[in-house]
């Protein structure tokens, strides 16, 4: 009875069954049309000649009515393969992880390198991780075209390399092309049994002349670079006029400078010096006064300046001993600030800051350096031609400074301070003649200086008149 009863329930449960899915699918008959015919890609139906399951007259018609005897056909079967050598694919369409991948594939990589302090050529090429073998014969063949301990820091290096392809193996060095001096190129390659060729080149270098010209608006040095004067030519302008004119002093606004500037550049724009100047002119005072100097070399001298009139800028003494400073007191009879009664004041007082360094007027010997009473801290310096020196009240004598030690003029022999009878830090300079006490000022105008004579002087006004003729020819740039 029991097992009467078990088929009778299970016959129950299926026809329940099938009355829920025969009910589920003609309820919602738009569902099921709407999985059946979904789109599929356009396909070329001549592909199919055997297939006989449709043609173009009947491809667009509506599909047949769903009955419960084709549901499951319709769900499962799909259309038979299409021949491979006549299907027509749908274009392609290439995926952004594709082309990224694609992008990434490279077959050698490319990088400036600069030598830091302490670097090496074989440092470089380590860091990058190529092989210790490839780094030593890559030295190898650059020892004979390049010094290796002389390559300065900032020495540019193009290295190419072909990256590692497998785990644990190294890059291959490809090539190197480093250019140690502006008219040399040295290129390193690998060939493709591994070995490594080196080939030089030479490029051509010709001078070239540089104008440049403006007003000083506010110090020379800033309005100069500004109109494109390269920084050696400057310092060198700068220190010839220096003889002549006080740059704290003498200079105003509205002031004028002109310089022309010779320097050698490669036939493929490389700078090979830092230039120098072949003539210059500053206007001083507002206007008032104006100086030029020529680069010139006497038959047995060193090249320098030298006036229109052939006379060298280099004086046996400089303007000042100080540079920031102003005059405080000048030369002459004056009431002492702190013996309060009056005499000779035989120097001049450049009021400075505290550690200001102290030039050496001119060149010559110490003949004393040290505590000197209400001078305080003083150098004393004998010169050629009967002059002498004096430097009082300084803070501490610069090392080195000690009787009979040679200076050269400009070189730091002391310090601004306020030792000895001093109301406040400034430097006290003297300048004796014959042992006599003159006016700093007035010698410094009118110091010796050499001049050119004879075959010396007719070479120098044939080079006065080229220099003139060049530099009214070269075009001075446009300021921005």
């Amino acid at each position: 009875m029991w097992r009467k009863v078990g088929v009778g329930v299970a016959g129950l449960a299926v026809v329940s069954a099938l009355g829920w899915v025969a009910t589920r699918f003609f309820a919602e008959p738009a569902a099921l049309t709407e999985i059946v015919a979904a789109p599929r890609p356009v396909v070329d139906l001549a592909a199919y000649p055997e297939s006989g399951t449709s043609t173009p007259e009947t491809a667009d018609l509506p599909p047949a009515p769903l009955t419960t005897g084709n549901i499951q056909t319709a769900l499962r079967e799909e259309p038979p393969p299409p021949d491979h050598a006549a299907f027509v694919a749908p274009p392609s369409v290439e995926t952004p992880v594709e082309t990224a991948i694609e992008a990434t594939v490279e077959t050698t990589v490319e990088t400036l390198v600069r030598l830091e302090k302490g670097d090496t050529v074989a440092k470089v090429l380590h860091r990058l991780d190529v092989a210790a073998g490839d780094v030593a014969d890559t030295v190898a063949a650059l020892a004979s075209y390049v010094r290796m301990k002389s390559l300065p820091i900032g020495q540019a290096m193009t290295v190419k390399l072909q990256p590692a392809d497998e785990a644990g193996a190294k890059p291959i060095l490809l090539a190197l092309t480093i250019r140690p001096e502006p008219r040399r190129e040295i290129t390193l390659e690998r060939d493709g049994e591994g070995d490594y060729s080196v080939e030089e080149e030479v490029f051509e270098v010709a001078a070239k002349l540089q104008r440049a010209s403006g007003e000083v608006d506010g110090s020379v040095i800033a309005s100069a670079e500004a109109a494109g004067v390269p920084r050696q030519p400057l310092a060198e302008m700068l220190r010839a006029f220096s003889w002549d004119v006080n740059f704290q002093h003498d200079i105003k606004v509205g002031d004028r400078f002109d310089v022309l500037i010779e320097q050698a550049w490669t036939s493929d724009g490389q700078a090979v010096d830092a230039g120098r100047v072949l003539w210059a002119e500053l206007t001083t005072g507002g206007g008032e006064q104006s100086y030029s100097i020529y680069r010139f070399k006497p038959h047995n001298g060193e090249e320098f300046f030298y006036n229109g009139e052939g006379e060298s800028v280099v004086k046996a003494l400089l303007r000042t001993p100080l540079n920031m400073s102003r005059i405080s007191s000048r030369f002459g009879m004056r009431r002492h600030p702190v013996l309060k009664f009056t005499r000779l004041h035989a120097g001049i007082d450049f009021a400075a800051p505290p550690g200001t360094p102290i030039l050496a007027a001119g060149a010559g010997r110490v003949v004393e350096a040290g505590r000197n009473g209400g001078y305080g801290r003083w150098v004393k310096i004998s010169h050629s031609g009967g002059l002498a020196t004096g430097y009082a009240h300084l803070s501490r004598i610069a090392p080195g400074v000690r009787r009979s030690a040679r200076v050269r003029q400009g070189q730091v022999i002391g310090y601004v301070g306020s030792s000895g009878l001093s109301t406040g830090p400034h430097l006290h300079f003297e300048l004796h003649r014959n042992g006599r006490p003159v006016n700093p000022l007035s010698m410094a105008r009118t110091a010796l200086r050499s001049r050119l004579g004879g075959q010396d002087l007719t070479r120098f006004k044939a080079r006065v008149a080229e220099i003139d003729r060049v530099r009214d020819s070269v075009a001075v740039p446009a300021q921005p």
